[in-house]
């Protein structure tokens, strides 16, 4: 593909990808999004994959979370969003399902309501900030050394830019095809990072190798 319709192509996506923020935001998770977590304690002890099924049965195509709070399986959490319509109703399904399917006699008021708020994404980023933050900076610093030869100020140039570029096109696909937003967004976008940040060193040195043949 030629370069300049590959570039192109890349601004337009990036472009488009802030336009989507823009207006509708970035799509979050649960976790990140107002939530509401049951808390159940069964009394003996299930497998999550017994409770998920119970779960979906109720919620349909919600998207649901569920976890197992206690060692021994006897209590788990299923984290549903706030939207969902008619959730005490759902919870009073929830309940004859669960005693229906393992033989239980729970009540509707021994599952517990805990309602968390929105988590703001810069707060989940947060901690991730300063190490990225220093991390460039010590690569800069080896970039301007190592490749001095073959020129610091464009080879500086071509880390920040590739760097920035890949985490914008990351950032902008997540927003065009909304995807949520969950705890693996940030690890990944790490692994890209350190993709093209070692990708780009590669080039690099053998430029740097070709430059040292020329000028024996």
């Amino acid at each position: 593909m030629n370069k300049k319709v590959f570039y192109a192509i890349l601004i337009c996506v990036i472009i488009a990808g802030a336009i989507v923020i823009a207006t509708m935001g970035l799509k979050t998770d649960i976790t990140y999004s107002k939530n509401l977590r049951l808390d159940i304690y069964l009394g003996n002890e299930y497998t999550k994959e017994d409770i998920e099924q119970v779960a979906k049965e109720v919620f349909g195509n919600e998207r649901i979370i569920v976890q197992q709070i206690e060692y021994y399986g006897d209590m788990f959490s299923i984290t549903i969003s706030q939207e969902v319509e008619e959730i005490d109703n759902k919870i009073e399904q929830l309940t004859n399902k669960l005693n229906e399917k393992f033989d239980l006699k729970l009540e509707k008021e021994n599952i517990t309501k805990v309602y968390q708020p929105h988590i703001r994404l810069s707060s989940v980023l947060m901690p991730y900030l300063l190490p990225i933050a220093i991390s460039m900076i010590v690569v800069l610093a080896y970039v301007m050394i190592r490749f001095r030869k073959i020129g610091v100020w464009k080879t500086l140039a071509l880390y920040v830019l590739t760097a920035a570029a890949s985490e914008l096109l990351y950032l902008s696909i997540l927003a065009i095809c909304r995807i949520p937003i969950n705890r693996l967004v940030t690890p990944i976008g790490l692994a890209i990072y350190a993709i093209v940040i070692t990708v780009i060193t590669a080039r690099q040195e053998k430029k740097l190798t070709t430059y040292q043949e020329e000028n024996k």
